[in-house]
C-alpha cells in the first residue's frame, strides 16, 4: 500500500509540472472569452482553431473554479462535474493535437433529375462543406465544383445510367452520403422546344417546374406530338360551385388530391393526321383539316396508339390537375379571366362547344390556354383518360388512378356536342372502352 501511494504522489507530482511548464509555454497567449462550443467532435479545443494545444489549457487553468449556474457559460468543465480544476487540466492533456473534421452532412440536392448525358449543374446543400471537396453522382466524379459557402455548393452531372444515383460530398472531415437523390432520366424519346417555361400561372408554378431538372416544352419523337411538363402539386378534386346549375353527383365529394410526380401531358388532343401517321387510317367523322381532333376512337383503340408510341393515357386525376392549372372555379383561365371564372360568359374564350361549334370539332389551339399552355381542356372532344369509372373517396388522396374493379371508363372535358355546363373543369363522363362516338377524342401522357 505504501509503493502504491508513493506511486500516485509520484505520477501527480510528473503531471503538476507539465501543467506548469505549458503554462509557461502559454503564457504568451491572452485569455480568449469562454463560450458555447462549437465543435462537439473536439471539445477540448476551447478557443476555436481546430488545435488542442496550450493555449487551451491556459483557458482551463484561468477558469479554475465552482461553474456558474449556466452549463453552457463553463466551456471550460469539460468533465461535467460544475468544477473546472486538474481534472480537466488532464483532459486537454490527453486531447493535445489536432481536431477531427468537423462532419459533413447533404440536406438537398437539386434538380433531383438529369438526363443520363450529364453535364449540368446541380446544387448542393448541407454542412461543413470546404472548397476542397469532392462529389460524386452514381459513384463518378462530378467536374466543374464551385464552394459558394460551407452549406452550398455547386457541380457538374456526369454521365450516368437511367435511374437512382446516390450523391456524395467528401471533405477531409468524411464522406457524406445521400442515397437515391438524385436520377438520371431517359432524354432520347423528345426533342427539346423549350428548356424552361415561356408562360405560367405564377411564379411559384414556374420555379417548381424548373426544379424538377426536367425540359419544359418538349416533342415526342415517336408520334412528333408536342408535350408540356407538369410539376407535382396539390390540388382540390371535385366539383364547386358555379353558376352553370348544380354539381353532378358524380363530382362529389370534393377531397385533396397530391400528385407527388411530374409528368408530361399533350399541348394539345392528338390530331387526325398523328393519329393517322402512326395507326393508319383516320377514323374520323370530321375531315378536312388533319389539325382537327381525332374522334371516333375508343379507349381501346387508344390502347393500339399507346403501344405503337409509348405514350399514355393520364390519370383522371393528372387530367383535372392540368386543367384547372391553379384554379378553383369552374372555368379555367382565359386572357380576360386569369384567375378562372364561374360565369359560362368566359367559356367562349377557351372553348368549342354547343353554343359556338357549330355542331363540328374545330383544329386544336384555335382558343386561349390555360394557366399551364394547354389548349382545348374543355370543348372541341370529349378525352378520354386511363381511370375506370367509380365514386370518389371522402379522404384525400396521393397519386390516385381509380378503382381496380369496373368495366366503363372516364371520359373528360365536354365537347363540340356539350352545353356549357359540361364543359367546366370538373365534369365527369363514362363510357364502355369498345364505345366510339365523333364527340370523343384524347389527349397522351408520358411519366419522364
Amino acid at each position: 500500500m505504501k509503493f502504491f501511494f508513493n506511486f500516485q504522489f509520484l505520477s501527480a507530482t510528473t503531471r503538476l509540472n507539465n501543467i506548469l511548464r505549458l503554462a509557461t509555454l502559454a503564457a504568451a497567449f491572452l485569455a480568449l472569452p469562454t463560450h458555447a462550443l462549437a465543435q462537439s467532435s473536439c471539445p477540448e479545443d476551447l478557443n476555436f482553431d481546430r488545435v488542442v494545444n496550450g493555449a487551451d489549457t491556459m483557458i482551463v487553468m484561468n477558469a479554475f473554479g465552482n461553474c456558474p449556474a449556466s452549463p453552457a457559460s463553463c466551456p471550460a468543465d469539460l468533465n461535467g462535474d460544475r468544477v473546472v480544476n486538474v481534472n480537466d487540466v488532464f483532459i486537454v492533456l490527453d486531447a493535445y493535437g489536432n481536431c477531427p473534421g468537423p462532419v459533413t452532412t447533404i440536406t438537398s440536392v437539386s434538380p433531383p433529375n438529369q438526363p443520363t448525358s450529364g453535364g449540368r449543374p446541380i446544387f448542393i446543400t448541407g454542412t461543413n462543406f470546404t472548397s476542397t471537396s469532392r462529389v460524386q453522382v452514381g459513384g463518378i466524379n462530378a467536374t466543374g465544383f464551385q464552394f459558394i459557402n460551407h452549406t452550398y455548393v455547386t457541380a457538374i452531372t456526369p454521365p450516368g445510367a437511367v435511374g437512382l444515383a446516390t450523391v456524395t460530398v467528401t471533405t477531409a472531415g468524411g464522406t457524406a452520403t445521400r442515397v437515391g437523390a438524385f436520377r438520371y432520366f431517359d432524354s432520347s424519346w423528345y426533342t427539346v422546344i423549350n428548356e424552361f417555361p415561356t408562360i405560367s400561372p405564377n411564379a411559384t408554378v414556374r420555379q417548381n417546374i424548373i426544379a424538377t431538372g426536367f425540359p419544359w416544352h418538349v416533342r415526342d419523337n415517336s408520334s412528333q406530338i408536342e408535350m408540356l411538363l407538369v410539376p407535382p402539386g396539390t390540388f382540390t378534386m371535385g366539383c364547386n360551385a358555379f353558376d352553370l346549375g348544380r354539381c353532378h353527383s358524380n363530382e362529389s365529394p370534393r377531397h385533396q388530391v397530391t400528385l407527388t410526380r411530374a409528368f408530361y401531358l399533350g399541348r394539345y388532343e392528338v390530331t387526325q393526321a398523328q393519329w393517322q401517321a402512326r395507326m393508319g387510317n383516320n377514323p374520323s367523322s370530321f375531315r378536312g383539316n388533319p389539325n382537327r381532333p381525332v374522334e371516333q376512337v375508343s379507349w381501346n383503340d387508344i390502347v393500339g396508339f399507346s403501344t405503337a408510341t409509348g405514350l399514355r393515357l393520364p390519370t383522371e386525376a393528372e387530367w383535372e390537375y392540368s386543367c384547372r392549372a391553379g384554379t378553383t372555379m369552374a372555368i379555367h383561365q382565359s386572357r380576360p379571366r386569369p384567375n378562372g371564372s364561374n360565369s359560362t360568359v368566359y367559356l367562349y374564350n377557351i372553348a368549342w362547344f354547343l353554343g359556338n361549334a357549330g355542331e363540328r370539332t374545330h383544329a386544336v389551339g384555335g382558343k386561349d390556354p390555360n394557366g399551364f399552355g394547354f389548349y382545348d381542356m374543355s370543348g372541341n372532344v370529349y378525352e378520354w383518360v386511363n381511370d375506370r369509372f367509380g365514386s370518389y373517396s371522402v379522404g384525400a388522396a396521393t397519386d390516385p388512378t381509380g378503382p381496380s374493379t369496373g368495366t366503363r371508363r372516364v371520359l373528360r372535358g365536354g365537347g363540340w356536342v356539350s352545353n356549357s355546363d359540361n364543359c367546366r373543369s370538373s365534369i365527369r363522363g363514362r363510357n364502355d372502352p369498345d364505345f366510339r362516338f365523333n364527340g370523343n377524342g384524347f389527349r397522351v401522357a408520358r411519366t419522364p
